[in-house]
């Protein structure tokens, strides 16, 4: 059995996570395709927007997940299969009322949103029934938190994996069949979404009841100085909740109210490359960051060191590469992927990706301060500056500039959080940040700088091979400035085994 809290288990599970990143990528891709061939611009720009206030009333069930994958993570780290029951459950009921809640705030709240404020050509009824459909799926998707949290804890990263495969597939099959037959597209697109959002949660919930019985066993707790301490440490998440939601999704709701659902369908668009780059930040610290949890909670100050280092750098890099294609040939892959590019699509998607790599600096941070469960600072001062993020957006718009500029004020407050994130964290664990920046930051930073002028510059070259030529440049700086001389030794060496097998 593969021992937990090595690196060959974080081998093995970024190897899963890296397959379904190809497959589900690939379908995601595909599936936008289809999608915005068979529904249009409006009525794809329509999921986009109802998207975003779906994702503003379901907060508090984002508000858990990191609080529940965090009080799991630490019962488990302990060793105590009864604490461990006891605080799924714990996270379970509490996520049981989140999804009852939600019902009873979305429905209203998306009513009188649709009926007074959505910019949206087609009927109103139709965008009801789209958003109450999305509405129920995600509202039941909620109750399977505490399963995917175990599942995180437990490292079975195979079981969603597997599971995120499937959804994605049949998402594609859907979109596909959607563009050839039936005729009311758009409802039926709808229902196929929120049955598929709901799935995962009946398979979480099956597999963890037959292989987890002691943890999952319903047991209610009356404990409830218990409960006190998960919401306690879920009211400061809460804000951070609110802000990173807000941000990412405030976007779509800004340009909504300046604009018409066609610029959503390009900010749209883009952000399915963004989710795209956050789906490889998530497989790469995915693996990893149950492990910082567990050091953390043992003690283990090297073990933690090395993994804050190796997730805030491979997480970086490994999206930075696969950045390069587009920001050296964003029109070039967009044609290839949509076929005929909507306006405003390029701008909007270098700029988001500018910000989500800038983000990705971070990788690590948050999971090792809330390992430590002194979080306060932490989500005070980052999630005031998105916050502030958000407004800085809205000025921009409202002063009368184009659509695009919003995402010039997101970067400029990536920038300064970056810098925040290492002030918190030298000041809550008294941190030597040195570290971090001669083991991750600074190769990264350098790695970047040297290849902005590649990328900036036109060779004149066939779009395939400018990235040939982008890619292989990055390898080599990857090899020579990257990787450390251990880092560089343990490939050698497994290039030289594998080359003896063969």
């Amino acid at each position: 059995m593969l021992k937990e809290n090595t690196n060959k288990a974080i081998a093995i599970n970024s190897a899963i996570l890296y397959s379904k990143l190809i497959i589900c990528t690939i379908c995601g891709l595909f599936t936008t395709r289809y999608a915005l061939k068979a529904l249009g611009v409006d009525d794809f720009g329509l999921f986009s927007v109802l998207g975003s206030i779906i994702s503003f009333i379901a907060i508090f069930n984002t508000i858990m997940i990191s609080t529940s994958n965090r009080f799991i993570s630490v019962a488990i780290g302990k060793g105590d299969n009864e604490n461990t029951n006891e605080q799924f459950n714990i996270c379970l009921l509490i996520h049981i009322a989140i999804s009852v809640m939600t019902l009873c705030i979305a429905l209203p709240v998306g009513d009188f949103y649709i009926d007074n404020i959505l910019q949206y050509s087609g009927a109103r009824s139709e965008a009801f029934l789209v958003y109450l459909f999305t509405v129920i799926g995600s509202a039941i998707s909620f109750i399977g938190v505490p399963y995917n949290g175990l599942l995180m804890a437990k490292e079975r990263f195979w079981v969603f994996s597997l599971t995120d495969v499937v959804s994605h597939m049949l998402r594609l099959a859907i979109a596909y069949l959607l563009v050839h037959f039936f005729k009311e597209k758009l409802l039926i697109y709808a229902l196929a979404q929120g049955i598929l959002t709901m799935m995962p949660t009946l398979i979480y919930h099956t597999y963890c009841r037959v292989r987890f019985k002691e943890i999952t066993k319903f047991k209610l707790c009356r404990k409830k100085e218990e409960y006190k301490k998960v919401l306690t440490f879920s009211g400061w998440v809460s804000y951070g909740a609110f802000a990173y939601v807000a941000k990412g999704q405030g976007a779509a709701v800004i340009v909504n109210t300046f604009f018409n659902t066609a610029m959503n369908t390009a900010l749209g668009l883009a952000n399915t490359v963004g989710t795209l780059l956050q789906t490889v930040s998530n497989s790469i610290s995915q693996p990893i960051a149950p492990q910082i949890t567990k050091s953390y909670v043992a003690g283990n100050t090297k073990r933690t060191d090395e993994l804050l280092k190796m997730s805030t750098k491979y997480t970086y890099l490994l999206m930075l590469f696969i950045s390069l294609p587009f920001l050296k040939e964003t029109e070039w892959i967009l044609g290839l992927w949509l076929g005929n590019v909507p306006e405003h699509v390029s701008v909007f998607t270098v700029l988001i990706i500018i910000d989500t790599l800038i983000a990705s600096l971070n990788s690590g941070i948050s999971n090792i301060i809330f390992a430590s469960g002194r979080i306060k600072l932490y989500q005070i001062l980052i999630n005031t500056l998105r916050l502030l993020a958000i407004a800085a957006a809205y000025i921009v718009l409202r002063m009368g500039f184009p659509a695009h500029t919003l995402l010039y004020a997101y970067i400029t407050f990536s920038v300064i959080i970056f810098f925040a994130a290492q002030y918190t964290l030298h000041a809550t664990l008294n941190y030597n940040n040195i570290k971090l920046w001669k083991g991750s930051y600074i190769p990264s930073i350098t790695i970047t700088l040297l290849l902005i002028p590649f990328i900036l510059i036109d060779f004149e070259l066939p779009s395939i091979l400018n990235i040939i030529l982008i890619e292989s440049l990055y390898l080599l700086l990857v090899c020579s400035i990257g990787l450390s001389k251990k880092e560089r030794s343990f490939i050698n060496k497994l290039f030289n085994k594998t080359a003896r097998r063969a």
